[in-house]
């Protein structure tokens, strides 16, 4: 069963690694900060437990009991290609039926990993997280903005982004 916890003292340094392999520098939020915000900031929630076991990263901000917005979202590279990120996406939609929203790094732009970008986008959009035809600028990147319903808007992200202390603009 996939569960969303938030990060524990034992299991901090293992959701730390995954979260510094998996985003690059300019993308990543201070690990500690992010993990105070979910212990302190009722709708911010971070770290993916399956039956038990920390399987990766997963930082959210609930909008509402219906809507949600994903900022980070990676499994383990050790057990990637076993269905746990598709779980997690049919997860979320189940629990969060009026919406997810989130982003994925911009294609067409031959950057040095476009190749995992367009994996990455690809495998949202499979998983039924649309582009949403809106370009968003935060961190130092360009993200496509993706959602999986029309309720959920962009004032929706960029309320959910400044709960973090982002500042984001949409395009």
């Amino acid at each position: 069963m996939i569960k969303i916890v938030n990060v524990t003292e034992e299991d901090k340094a293992y959701w730390q690694d995954i979260y510094m392999q998996s985003f690059p520098e300019y993308e990543r939020l201070d690990f500690m900060q992010l993990a105070q915000l979910a212990k302190t900031k009722e709708p911010v929630k971070m770290a993916l437990v399956v039956d038990e076991q920390p399987v990766g990263i997963l930082l959210l901000v609930e909008i509402s009991a219906q809507k949600v917005f994903v900022l980070y979202f990676a499994v383990d590279a050790n057990i990637r290609g076993r269905g746990i990120g598709s779980k997690t996406i049919a997860a979320l939609k189940e629990q969060y039926p009026n919406g997810v929203i989130l982003e994925s790094e911009i294609t067409g732009q031959q950057a040095d990993n476009e190749m995992q970008r367009v994996k990455r986008y690809d495998f949202y959009k499979r998983n039924g997280v649309n582009d949403a035809h809106l370009v968003t600028k935060n961190m130092g990147g360009t993200f496509h903005l993706l959602r999986t319903t029309d309720e959920i808007s962009d004032d929706d992200y960029l309320n959910a982004v400044s709960e973090l202390g982002i500042e984001a603009q949409v395009e």
